[in-house]
């Protein structure tokens, strides 16, 4: 209630400057920006989600990519899929020795 007190004083001290009708433009603006669905905050919070999103679109669009070159390498010729299964599977030929380096 110490909010609706100074509201309360504010009114009397400039009750004269302000009608009914400011009155009422003041609450409606309060009402239509801070209170409800579709808040100021909740406009900048979106914005900021928007932006993220995007960036996020933008980052897996890239990695798709890479993907792709990889596929196409892999699908092109047998060099690139052994290439491939030697780095991800760390498979041999026969008679090959492989020496992992753990860091």
């Amino acid at each position: 209630m110490f909010f609706m007190g100074n509201v309360i004083d504010f009114i009397k001290k400039c009750g004269r400057k302000l009608n009914k009708y400011w009155l009422t433009v003041i609450i409606f603006v309060i009402v239509s920006f801070f209170i409800g669905d579709n808040t100021i905050l909740d406009i900048i919070s979106y914005n900021r989600q928007i932006s993220q999103l995007e960036k996020e679109i933008e980052s897996v669009s890239a990695e798709r990519e890479r993907n792709l070159e990889k596929l196409n390498a892999i699908q092109s010729d047998n060099e690139g899929l052994e290439k491939f299964a030697r780095e991800q599977y760390n498979m041999t030929r026969p008679n090959e020795e492989l020496f992992l380096i753990v860091e």
